[in-house]
């Protein structure tokens, strides 16, 4: 798993971990905003009425009464009291107003705009303003310069009700929440002025404006948003922990899969690092060791199943080998036939039983068919103690390929004579040609075959190893098409009628197997073993025969001349 991917997963979860807490978070904060709000609040209510209370005390109910005219303001006693509201004003960070209130009568005429539909004159109880201090607000002027004693409570008539109605009822306790357009909302916390004889002589006011409440909400706000922000970087630093050790265990597992992918089977997981996936990672083991188990027995099955198969010729017929063959594909392609059989390989396995007629095959096998390999060549069929071998690269692979089997079998025969063991002998033809390799038989049971009339003449030329008594035959075919082996070491034999062909073809010697001697005297004469062949097939026996006598005086050893002289005494050919 690469960096990228690590970081694209804990990433991912880091996000999905934040989203959840976020929500959690925002939710709880809400909750405990709002708790601590209305707390808060009813905690500022109830300050505003106990310093409401506190102060009404120090007043005195039947004094507070003449505070409603101008000269009263003169009083010392005014003074008193007015420094002393001034004083609870200051003890509280909330209040923006403190005075105190006169409940007076008011005479109503009949037909006025208080009572429109009266005929009898009443009197109306009202509000005036008591007690007020010079308190300066953010214009730089003083409340006293806007209202004075005896002065009408400028409120609307729901503010008036309200007070008339808590001075009436002595409620406790209570704040009245206001809402004025000119003025904006505020908070009234009011306490009743008694007399000597316990008398309701007046109310007491401290008044806070909106902007003192929004400024306590602030102060909460503020806090929250400190509290949610360290508790995110919190959360921001936790996820991240957690992230690596949930991950942590999926990328190994990551990686343990794309090492699967690569059929690398070799390695378990480690469980330390796993925590709390423990069980998956022993879980995974175990899946492995499956895996392993049934994929070295498949391992095992297609090793044995491939000693059956030819492989090679299948990736000739299809790229994708046995897996993309099917009944009736094939190709055409020019290639190299060699054909190799045992001379008298049926008198030898007559004396031997059946057993030790497969071993002897076999050795001889285990010698051969590593040198086909080595040239490129491809093993079609065993036909007993004889081979076909194709090879779809080059004519030159073919002979080198023969050539090199009869230096290998130059070496085992000395081991066999060491054993005092007779030697074998074998003969090769090639052919090269166009030829159809292809798959025949039924959906159930296929098999690969090539097609071709160069088969077939591969195999006749080897048949005629015999006849001109030479280990290596190859046809005129075969010899126009080499490239880079060495010609010389080819020498002209015969032009012939070959079985299955209705033109005669030209086969010649191949001796680089040969010792040097040899070789040099078959370089030597090739010209008079063309004469003589051509003399026989021009009817004079006689002087085909005296060619190749002058040239078996000069090399006794030449098998091929001896044969060749018998085949023109009898005419064979």
């Amino acid at each position: 798993m690469n960096n990228s991917s690590r970081r694209h997963l804990r990433s991912h979860v880091i996000v999905w971990f934040l989203l959840v807490a976020g929500i959690i978070l925002a939710i709880t904060g809400f909750s405990i905003y709002r708790s601590a709000e209305a707390y808060l609040f009813g905690q500022f209510r109830q300050q505003q009425t106990l310093l409401a209370h506190s102060t009404a005390a120090l007043i005195s109910g039947k004094q507070h009464k003449r505070f409603v005219t101008a000269k009263s303001m003169n009083t010392k006693q005014y003074l008193t009291y007015k420094n002393a509201l001034i004083r609870s004003m200051n003890q509280s960070n909330h209040t923006n107003f403190i005075y105190t209130l006169n409940v007076t009568l008011k005479n109503i005429k009949p037909g006025s705009i208080e009572e429109p539909d009266s005929n009898i004159q009443t009197k109306l109880e009202h509000l005036v303003y008591g007690i007020i201090p010079d308190i300066r607000n953010q214009t730089g002027r003083g409340i006293q310069q806007w209202y004075l004693s005896g002065d009408d409570f400028v409120e609307d008539d729901d503010a008036n009700s309200s007070m008339l109605e808590f001075y009436h009822n002595s409620s406790n306790g209570v704040t009245i929440q206001l809402n004025s357009k000119a003025n904006g909302a505020k908070y009234l916390s009011p306490a009743i002025i008694y007399d000597e004889a316990g008398v309701a002589s007046g109310i007491l006011i401290i008044e806070s404006s909106y902007r003192q409440v929004l400024a306590l909400r602030e102060d909460i706000l503020e806090s929250m948003l400190v509290t949610i922000s360290l508790l995110f970087i919190s959360l921001l630093v936790a996820s991240i922990f957690f992230a690596r050790k949930i991950t942590r265990p999926f990328e190994q597992l990551t990686d343990a899969i794309e090492r699967l992918i690569k059929n690398d089977f070799s390695f378990n997981l480690s469980l330390s690092g796993f925590a709390g996936f423990t069980y998956l990672a022993k879980q995974f083991n175990l899946m492995l060791l499956k895996l392993q188990v049934s994929r070295n027995e498949l391992v095992s099955t297609n090793k044995a199943f491939s000693r059956f198969v030819p492989h090679q010729i299948l990736k000739l017929i299809s790229q994708n080998g046995i897996k993309g063959i099917s009944l009736g594909d094939c190709i055409e392609k020019e290639m190299t036939i060699l054909f190799c059989d045992i001379r008298g390989f049926t008198r030898l396995s007559e004396s031997m039983p059946p057993q030790e007629n497969f071993k002897f095959i076999n050795r001889y096998l285990k010698i051969m068919v590593p040198v086909i390999n080595k040239h490129g060549g491809i093993i079609d069929k065993y036909m007993g103690d004889g081979i076909m071998a194709l090879f779809p690269n080059s004519p030159d692979d073919a002979l080198e390929a023969a050539v090199g089997m009869m230096q290998s079998l130059n070496k085992y025969n000395a081991t066999l004579k060491a054993k005092n063991l007779p030697n074998l002998e074998i003969g090769l033809g090639l052919h090269s040609g166009n030829m159809m390799l292809g798959t025949v038989g039924t959906s159930s049971r296929m098999d690969v075959t090539v097609i071709s009339d160069t088969v077939n003449t591969a195999a006749r030329i080897e048949s005629l190893t015999k006849t001109f008594n030479t280990p290596i035959l190859i046809s005129e075919e075969l010899r126009v098409r080499l490239g880079e082996f060495d010609k010389r070491n080819l020498r002209f034999i015969a032009t012939c009628f070959v079985q299955g062909k209705s033109q005669q073809m030209t086969l010649y010697e191949v001796f680089a197997q040969d010792p040097i001697s040899l070789r040099n005297e078959k370089l030597a004469n090739q010209t008079l073993m063309i004469e003589a062949w051509e003399a026989y097939k021009l009817g004079d026996l006689d002087k085909a025969i005296s060619h190749y006598q002058k040239l078996m005086e000069k090399n006794p050893m030449d098998k091929a001349l001896l044969a060749l002289i018998e085949v023109a005494q009898k005419g064979r050919l």
